[in-house]
């Protein structure tokens, strides 16, 4: 709601990364409840260090609070702090989630090859290296890798040829996160009845650090293991990555909608 030369902003926002340590927020707001769909919400720019904004870290599995519920009661934004047009919020949106899906395809296969190395390391050391089973997903995970840092050339001369990030980033986004599902289950795998007990530090919560220390840390390998759930989920999850391959890469018919009601129908569904 516009009060004068400021917005007011009551609701809810969640899974917001680094909530509990950030002053400033952005917010996909409805300002004009009477438009459908897309349109009709704003892109703003909402200071946290005011009365009528509340942080609430959510705990993870891992035992961290990188995520948190954002709740806004009478918050007050400037109409100077909206990004793009009034309105126009979702073209903004969809720019920025197409450049922090994009962006990182050119550089995940550098993250995702050392943390490998060291999963290599560890099975080697755990004398698990002639384990025909271990191989045969190691072979995977070193062969998904290489497909990333084919990907991240891909993204790479796309740029550098001006072309903007588009639909096509949910392919890498989709890729490398269930990716790390089923590398850290390797990880936890050859750690054994360790992984029950970890021991040593824990790596960093960002799933894709460097910072997996010794081979053998059991801390860093569960930690990392559980977070890598979290991959699947922020910057759009898994569904909405296939989602949107699906219907604006491949051409498929769109997904029936739950908001459709009885009286409408689906080409080819009746």
């Amino acid at each position: 709601m516009l009060d004068g030369d400021e917005w007011i902003i009551n609701g809810q926002k969640i899974w917001t990364t680094g909530g509990h340590h950030a002053d400033h927020i952005f917010v996909l707001a409805r300002t004009s409840p009477d438009e459908v769909k897309h349109k009709g919400i704003t892109f703003l720019l909402v200071d946290m260090r005011q009365p009528g904004v509340e942080v609430r870290p959510i705990r993870m599995m891992s035992g961290e609070s990188e995520f948190n519920e954002v709740f806004f009661t009478d918050a007050r934004c400037p109409k100077g702090n909206v990004v793009g047009e009034v309105n126009g919020g979702w073209m903004v949106a969809m720019t920025l989630l197409g450049n922090e899906r994009g962006a990182g395809a050119a550089i995940n296969a550098l993250s995702f090859r050392a943390e490998l190395d060291k999963l290599t390391a560890m099975v080697k050391q755990r004398g698990l290296a002639d384990d025909p089973h271990v191989r045969q997903r190691l072979t995977k995970a070193h062969t998904k890798v290489e497909v990333m840092r084919f990907l991240g050339y891909r993204a790479l001369t796309a740029f550098l040829n001006g072309k903007k990030p588009g639909p096509d980033a949910s392919i890498g986004k989709l890729f490398w996160s269930e990716y790390h599902k089923e590398v850290t289950e390797l990880a936890v795998d050859v750690l054994g009845a360790d992984a029950l007990t970890p021991s040593g530090t824990p790596a960093q919560t960002y799933i894709r650090s460097d910072a997996v220390g010794s081979p053998n840390s059991s801390a860093s390998w569960v930690d990392v293991f559980l977070n890598a759930r979290a991959g699947t989920i922020y910057a759009g999850t898994s569904q909405v990555q296939r989602g949107i391959v699906g219907e604006q890469i491949l051409g498929l018919p769109k997904e029936p909608r739950a908001d459709a009601g009885p009286w409408r129908t689906i080409p080819g569904h009746g």
